[in-house]
């Protein structure tokens, strides 16, 4: 059930949450993060966007300096409001754009200090976000090196390509990642953090699902991520009712809306 949050109060809360995001994760994201940047590539080509006033965002983001139109570019952003603009922008651009919808969902201790008036709310989830046993003579805790890529690539729904899997390479070279080796002393389940500070790109192989392995490579990468300062938040495909659980039980606070994404592509 979607609680219902005052819509004066989240506008008037947006832009604070969004500046002490972009403090932290400034503050802990290393250099190398200047290095995701490919004229040619959605995944490292990405704009994290937020309007305080939507009505005058077109001429801005329809300036060459702050958006460059010709790249193959991907845009984020919790307003729903900003299709319309984005459209009428890739039309005068020459573009074509993808619009998606996915569930945003926030750490509760993240919550805590980003949205506090979300945490009396039924958002809040069941469960104490308890990691679960798993036979540690078979799986071993481990960090994913780049030649795992091509394996995180072949699982994830939106990879599967050549672009995909350089952008997973340069996200295990430059940020945390987290998995656990199997039997084989390769990977069998996993999770990654992208250029943007977010979670994502979590799998694990189809002889190993439903052990809850992937609870436990999460769980993990949590605990390891709020050690160093971290704001942890993940965006969850409606569908994907497998990750979905995932998120929720690990203590994740559900945020109001829906967070949206535009992959454009000049024609």
């Amino acid at each position: 059930m979607k609680p219902k949050v005052p819509t004066k109060m989240f506008q008037m809360q947006g832009p604070q949450m969004l500046q002490k995001l972009e403090k932290s994760l400034r503050k802990h994201l290393p250099e190398s993060l200047k290095e995701m940047t490919n004229d040619l590539n959605h995944y490292t080509d990405t704009y994290l966007i937020y309007f305080k006033n939507p009505t005058k965002c077109q001429e801005f983001l329809g300036s060459p300096e702050v958006m460059n139109w010709k790249q193959h570019l991907q845009i984020q952003s919790s307003q729903p409001s900003l299709n319309k603009v984005i459209e009428n922008l890739a039309d005068i651009n020459m573009a074509k754009v993808k619009y998606i919808q996915h569930t945003l969902y926030i750490e509760n201790d993240t919550a805590k200090k980003l949205v506090p008036f979300l945490m009396d709310t039924k958002n809040l989830p069941p469960n104490s976000g308890e990691s679960p046993s798993i036979n540690q003579e078979m799986f071993k805790l481990s960090s994913l090196d780049v030649t795992h890529a091509a394996l995180v690539n072949q699982f994830w729904h939106l990879g599967g390509n050549e672009r995909s899997q350089r952008f997973i390479e340069r996200c295990i070279r430059s940020f945390p990642s987290f998995c656990l080796l199997g039997p084989k002393g390769t990977p069998v389940s996993w999770s990654l953090m992208d250029h943007t500070g977010e979670l994502r790109m979590a799998g694990t192989v189809p002889e190993h699902q439903g052990q809850g392995l992937m609870y436990h490579v999460i769980y993990w990468q949590f605990l390891a991520l709020k050690k160093l300062g971290f704001p942890m938040y993940a965006h969850v495909e409606r569908s994907n009712r497998t990750m979905e659980r995932v998120i929720i039980n690990l203590y994740n606070v559900r945020m109001p809306g829906k967070w949206n994404q535009w992959n454009c592509v000049p024609v």
